[in-house]
């Protein structure tokens, strides 16, 4: 519960300090090794790790060669505002929201940026990381063994047909909602406050775990103010 009890304090005060003219910092290490732009990566991506300010998030899978990344706004991009990129020598693909610096709240909020990633059909990846603050999560039957989401103020939706071997939520006013096959396993380990799990496949309980089906995908909620939802397919 110590975890969960840092998040809900950071996430209040992030929340009661963000007006419009709250300034931000948006900061990652090595931000000149970053690209600039929408890009289609030909080399092998493992792993994709994105930061993202507001606005919505989209994987999916796309009848194509490479893995396209690309980004939609209501208006003309300055460069600073763009989407940067970078693909590390160990296969992870890193997505940060706009360039290094100093923002106001209200304007990166008003942007309304749309990420989407679109990964080819029959590529697994190792695991998909996101950290966020405002907006929407979809995830559209994209393989990966696992999948891990830092949130505030965001709803997550992903549907599934192969299950991660674990997926792990950190939320504050965070809603879940997991379309997955009637056949699915999963075991749901809660750490929560003023967050529900419903779920319409047949559970079983084992101490504090919700069991569905064999059980074999682990997904470990620490969340406050949410809700997890578990629905077939």
């Amino acid at each position: 519960m110590k975890r969960i009890a840092i998040i809900a304090v950071m996430a209040t005060m992030l929340l009661a300090a963000c007006g419009e003219n709250t300034k931000l910092k948006i900061e990652y290490d090595h931000p000149e090794r970053y690209s600039v732009g929408d890009v289609t990566v030909e080399q092998p991506v493992g792993k994709i790790d994105v930061d993202w300010y507001n606005g919505t998030v989209t994987i999916r899978h796309a009848d194509r060669d490479g893995l396209r990344v690309y980004e939609e706004c209501d208006t003309v991009l300055s460069d600073s505002l763009r989407m940067r990129y970078r693909l590390s020598d160990d296969g992870t693909l890193d997505i940060r929201f706009c360039q290094s610096g100093s923002y106001r709240h209200g304007q990166l909020k008003r942007l309304n940026k749309r990420l989407i990633v679109e990964v080819p059909h029959g590529q697994t990846l190792a695991g998909i990381e996101i950290d966020m603050v405002g907006g929407v999560v979809r995830i559209d039957s994209v393989v990966s063994r696992e999948l891990s989401i830092d949130a505030v103020n965001v709803t997550v939706e992903a549907q599934y047909t192969t299950l991660p071997d674990e997926i792990e939520v950190d939320g504050v006013n965070t809603k879940v909602l997991l379309l997955v096959p009637v056949t699915a396993g999963l075991t749901v380990d809660m750490d929560a406050v003023n967050t529900e799990l419903n779920c319409e496949l047949p559970v079983r309980k084992e101490d504090k775990k919700t069991i569905i089906g064999d059980g074999r995908c682990k997904v470990d909620v620490d969340a406050v103010n949410g809700s997890v939802n578990i629905k077939e397919l």
